[in-house]
């Protein structure tokens, strides 16, 4: 007897359907695999990026507060306002202002007062520069007892920190009022 005559009929009719319904379901399953790898991928370089932002804000407050420290001393002497050491007289209003002037400057490490104490995992070190914008009077009538002095020096501090990406940076700004 002849096996090939009695086989089932529908054992002559499969064409591969099964293997092409697999291969579907595998391409499926590859694009679904290579989203997820992309998706997370594209997050880890964006905390990444975050966390190289939020370090640059921190060194240039860093630099902030060291030039604060530098005015702040009421009994000690100032340093020279003649543009060392990133120390300068503020020019007139309508002028551009030292800090807008000295942006391309930030990496000369002779025009800006670098932070003494060097911070880990920046590419560049945080860097300020101090502005003597205005003296101003203080009336008679806002001093009590003698309690506040005749002028007052108001400064402008600008600083710039940078990330673990010399490309990152961030800038902060205050003003300092002291005698």
């Amino acid at each position: 007897m002849n096996r090939r005559h009695h086989t089932p009929a529908f054992h002559v009719r499969q064409q591969g359907a099964v293997l092409v319904v697999g291969l579907i379901f595998l391409a499926m399953l590859s694009l679904m695999g290579v989203a997820a790898y992309s998706v997370a991928t594209q997050e880890e370089r964006m905390s990444g990026n975050t966390r190289d932002r939020i370090r640059a804000f921190e060194a240039a407050e860093a630099s902030l507060r060291d030039c604060e420290s530098v005015l702040a001393p009421i009994g000690g002497g100032l340093p020279l306002f003649n543009g060392s050491n990133g120390m300068y007289t503020a020019p007139a209003v309508d002028q551009p202002q030292q800090f807008e002037m000295s942006m391309t400057d930030w990496k000369n490490a002779a025009k800006v007062r670098t932070i003494p104490t060097a911070l880990p995992d920046v590419s560049i070190q945080p860097r300020c520069i101090v502005e003597q914008v205005i003296d101003i009077e203080v009336p008679p009538e806002v001093r009590v007892a003698g309690s506040l002095p005749t002028n007052l020096t108001v400064y402008r501090i600008t600083a710039v920190g940078f990330g673990v990406n010399a490309g990152t940076s961030a800038s902060v700004q205050s003003m300092y009022v002291r005698p």
